[in-house]
Formats: structure tokens, C-alpha cells, sequence
């Protein structure tokens, strides 16, 4: 089930998974609270790894969503996460070992430059954080 954006789109492509996904897999806080969907959602989880993931959300308020997910499989994507973070590390390491003897001698203007940096809305950012 992925979701594809074209260049430009601005919505995802509606296809039968996302209707299923949406259908068998989101629900209100409502309804988790007055059936015994909680219940039949984590028996869903007792005795396998799963990947099925289900959405709550707050009728009321937008942004308020969170998945539940089997621990196991959770546990499983932060053990790749560390471990794809560790592998950039180790990259940006070696890549700073390799350089640790070359000549500074661009400015940072010049970087800005060349990378089409926007300084003013760099900075704006940094003053919003």
C-alpha cells in the first residue's frame, strides 16, 4: 500500500488499499472508547508480529491522531531507525576524517551561493525555534 504523489499533486492517489486502510483501520476515539475495538486491536497483537497499524483520531480536533501499533513490530522499526541514523554518523565521521587536513577557503557567503542558501529565511527560521 504506498501512496503516490506526482510532481505538483497535491493529494495522494486514492486507490482500493487506502479505502480498505481507511475503512478497517481508522477510527474515532468515540468508537474505541464505546465498542471493544481496544480489546479486538491488541488480541489482533497477542502471539505475532504484525505490521497492521490502526489510527485514532479526535472527531474534534485535527491533529489530534495517533497510531497503535503492534510493541514488537514498533520495536523493530526503531531498531532500524538507530541503526540508519549510526550509518549516517559513521558516514559524516569518515567523511570529516577524510577532509580534516583540506584548505577552508571558500567563504560562507560562497556556500550560500552556490547551494542557493535564502539567508533571510534561514535566519527567520532560526529566530522562530
Amino acid at each position: 500500500m504506498g501512496v503516490n504523489l506526482m510532481p505538483g499533486q497535491k493529494y495522494p492517489t486514492v486507490n482500493t488499499n487506502i479505502l480498505d486502510f481507511l475503512r478497517k483501520n481508522v477510527y474515532s476515539v468515540t468508537e474505541i472508547t464505546r465498542q471493544k475495538k481496544l480489546s479486538e486491536i491488541l488480541d489482533l497483537y497477542s502471539g505475532k508480529v504484525t505490521d497492521e497499524v490502526f489510527v485514532i483520531q479526535n472527531e474534534k480536533k485535527k491533529n489530534a491522531q495517533a497510531v497503535i501499533a503492534d510493541l514488537e513490530y514498533f520495536e523493530e522499526l526503531l531498531t532500524i531507525k538507530e541503526e540508519v541514523e549510526q550509518a549516517f554518523d559513521q558516514i559524516a565521521l569518515e567523511e570529516a576524517g577524510e577532509r580534516v587536513s583540506d584548505k577552508a577557503d571558500l567563504a560562507l557567503s560562497d556556500v550560500f551561493d552556490e547551494e542557493d542558501v535564502d539567508v533571510d529565511s534561514l535566519l527567520s527560521e532560526l529566530k522562530e525555534e
